[in-house]
């Protein structure tokens, strides 16, 4: 399809390809390392409008068949591995064992279009094939050379719209050339209704995934987000009431000595606007500081890539003024309409306490109240998402993987990097293995073609020999290398394990032994027994195995997947993750293993290398952010709520000095004074939590996606936000009533 794209002249001024990852063993810069490539068109770098650094970019000619091989580093990745060397050009390094020259670095600026992932090395594609690149991944010295086909879809076409031409007739025209020649050949796979389509999307998009990743807990944030702002202008619209209320005669007064109702409300909405412009300049300051802060801590957590600019913009600037402007004018609107609703006479008669009793003081309570009542009832409705998502965390932290977690060093080796053969990849895994097993703290080691709970995984299509529908059955698939089950903790339930035996059969065995786990035999033979059946059409190539035995079951993917069927096959592969079972902190061993690596081939480099625990508290990142995001963004809420039900209390007792005097001089007992004013606090509280509990058994089910073993209307969950709030509110009424027990009959009296 590239190829077709780049015909399509009418529609686009050129088309480049990139191919994704490329893994790389970068030697010639000091000891072997792996390096992250990706293989690009001659073109791609002209297209973008990226420049060099240093050197040149590669050009249309250093992608054509017998080219000499040139790469380009990007600029990051030549700052730490060549130290900044302007010298570069013009060096030759080896990249899986095939020398290339080094021709430029590109300008700083540009990472790759990925934005998940900062590429280092980019190389043309007519390289890939020297490489040892097949159309699906990497392949081991044994394999073929593998020539690019019109059936392959292997990489990413980014084209540049002509002058003059819209996506819209740049899509017709792409849609006539894949109709033409992919749809039109390959009509029989699918029916009609299931056709693919192609669809050209705008580049600022990019290619990664991030925008998928966290669109929905970001929206999710930003909702929270809203809710605190709306809390803190119902918290400050309270308090410029009351503020508003305790200066009606000074209002008054401007009134009668001709100041018109409109410039009276432009005054206390400029009052209030200059309020939250103080508050937005505060904020901006405080969010440098913090999004800095959270940038770092999620880069260390690997959900953040460390390249990717973040920063405060004139965009983020622009709408910060323009949301204080707003929140201001927001909050300040009710103060401004109660001065432009003043009346005249009865401001400039009443005496100060008669004004506490009157009608006006009616009606600020009454609006007070209100906003006390919405403040409680977002907070409620920001907690209760904070606690399923804090509960959500605490149930996959408690999950039982299947295997023992604890003492697991993990990392990565790629034979095909260096041209192994099979051959050559088993025997220096055997010997890796023997050297790891008698390392000091080592209980035991093994390796496999990824970790679980890594989030990869490999499904496959296979049949049960003997089965009379002859069915195509999906199964997930581990290979996985001698003591994998033993050194995993994975406990045998029939049958037996492999042997050291089961990974040197000649090639032309027919049946070549299995293990299943307990889902898998529940599945597929029921109450049968599964030991000794025969399975067919495995995998790509087609293979044939016999089951050995049956395994508990574990959690494969990730811990929140589900128990899934799963076959275990013996590894053959190139590319494998290592699993050392130690008796002590597994990464007091690392550079033991890094020294073993080396002795074996100092040319191999490690991919990576984690302990267990530390790959499973990666895969829990973005819950644990989110839950603490959530917790914040609600207990911020929850204080804000109950500093304006302790302000409007605190007004209530203030005002009504007197009143309360008159009680206790007429007999009223504390309990009483405190059962008024707690008991008033109280209301508005439950008010406030019924109406937030009512919205959010509405609004959580739209968490549903990132919940694990709760429910969005978990009855536990509001029942414990609800006792929170109670106990807070609770706190906020105590000072308030505190004061009100406090007052001297003889001196209310002598209010006035």
């Amino acid at each position: 399809m590239f190829h077709q794209f780049q015909a399509l002249q009418d529609a686009f001024s050129s088309v480049v390809a990139l191919g994704g990852d490329v893994g790389l063993n970068l030697r010639g810069n000091g000891p072997a390392s792996f390096a992250h490539g990706e293989i690009i068109s001659g073109e791609f770098f002209d297209t973008l409008g990226v420049g060099a650094a240093v050197g040149r970019m590669l050009s249309p000619s250093d992608d054509t068949p017998g080219a000499p091989p040139v790469v380009v580093l990007a600029n990051g990745y030549w700052q730490r591995a060549f130290g900044g060397d302007p010298s570069v050009a013009g060096k030759t390094i080896l990249l899986n064992n095939i020398p290339v020259t080094i021709v430029g670095v590109a300008a700083k600026e540009f990472p790759g279009l990925d934005p998940a992932r900062a590429r280092q090395i980019w190389l043309p594609l007519s390289l890939s094939p020297q490489l040892g690149k097949d159309l699906y991944g990497t392949k081991g010295g044994d394999d073929p050379s593998l020539e690019a086909g019109d059936g392959i879809w292997w990489v990413y076409s980014v084209a540049r719209l002509k002058q003059g031409i819209s996506l819209g007739q740049a899509q017709a025209a792409a849609d006539a050339v894949f109709h033409n020649d992919v749809l039109d050949k390959t009509k029989e796979l699918f029916k009609v209704e299931d056709a693919p389509r192609l669809v050209l999307m705008p580049a600022p998009q990019g290619i990664s995934g991030l925008r998928e990743q966290f669109s929905t807990p970001l929206i999710i944030l930003m909702t929270a987000v809203g809710m605190v702002l709306l809390v803190a202008c119902a918290n400050v619209a309270g308090l410029m009431l009351a503020r508003s209320a305790t200066r009606q005669r000074e209002l008054a007064v401007r009134l009668a000595l001709g100041a018109g109702h409109s410039r009276i409300a432009r005054q206390l909405l400029t009052e209030s606007v200059l309020l939250s412009a103080g508050g937005g300049v505060s904020g901006i300051l405080l969010a440098y500081w913090s999004v800095q802060s959270l940038v770092v801590f999620m880069s260390r957590g690997g959900m953040w890539p460390s390249h990717l600019a973040v920063h405060l913009d004139v965009r983020v600037l622009v709408f910060t003024a323009a949301a204080s402007v707003l929140t201001g004018i927001l909050f300040g609107l009710a103060p401004a309409f109660r001065g432009m609703r003043l009346d005249l006479t009865p401001a400039l008669k009443e005496s100060p306490s008669a004004l506490s009793s009157g009608a006006s003081r009616g009606r600020w309570l009454n609006l007070g109240s209100s906003l006390v009542v919405a403040q409680v009832a977002l907070a409620i409705l920001v907690l209760a998402g904070a606690g399923l998502l804090v509960r959500t965390l605490k149930n996959l932290k408690s999950i039982d993987p299947g295997f023992d977690t604890r003492n697991l060093l993990l990392f990565d080796i790629d034979t095909s990097l260096n041209g192994y053969t099979g051959a050559q990849t088993h025997s220096l895994y055997s010997q890796l293995v023997e050297r790891l097993e008698v390392l000091p703290g080592v209980l035991s080691a093994t390796y496999s073609f990824d970790s679980l709970l890594s989030g990869n995984y490999w499904n496959t299509s296979f049949r049960i020999e003997g089965e009379t529908s002859n069915a195509q059955h999906e199964t997930y698939g581990l290979d996985v290398g001698p003591r994998f089950f033993e050194t995993m903790r994975i406990p045998l339930k029939a049958g037996r394990v492999f042997t050291p035996e089961d990974f040197s059969l000649p090639p032309d065995s027919k049946w070549d032994p299995a293990v299943i786990n307990e889902a898998f035999a529940l599945s597929f033979f029921k109450d049968q027994n599964p030991l000794g059946r025969l399975l067919s059409g495995v995998g790509g190539h087609g293979a044939s195995y016999e089951i050995m035995g049956v395994v508990g079951d574990t959690k494969y993917r990730t811990l929140w997947s589900e128990i899934a069927p799963t076959l275990f096959v013996p590894a053959k592969g190139t590319e494998v993750r290592f699993e050392v079972r130690t008796a002590v902190d597994p990464r007091t061993i690392i550079p033991a293993v890094r020294s073993i690596v080396s002795q074996l081939d100092n040319n191999l480099p490690l991919l990576s290398i984690n302990t267990q625990s530390e790959q499973i508290e990666g895969s829990l990142f973005q819950a644990r952010l989110i839950a603490r995001l959530s917790s914040f963004f609600g207990g911020l809420s929850l204080l804000l709520a109950c500093i304006g039900l302790y302000g409007l209390l605190s007004y209530e007792v203030s005002r009504r000095t007197r009143e309360i005097g008159v009680r206790i001089a007429l007999g009223a007992q504390p309990r009483d004074v405190l059962r008024f004013i707690v008991g008033q606090g109280i209301g508005l509280s439950a008010a406030g939590t019924t109406i937030g509990i009512l919205a959010a058994l509405g609004a959580t089910r739209y968490l549903a996606s990132l919940l694990y073993g709760v429910q969005p209307d978990d009855p536990l969950t509001f029942v414990a936000v609800a006792a929170l709030l109670g106990l807070v509110a609770l706190a906020a009424c105590y000072f308030p009533a505190r004061r009100a027990l406090r007052v001297d009959p003889m001196i209310a009296l002598r209010y006035e």
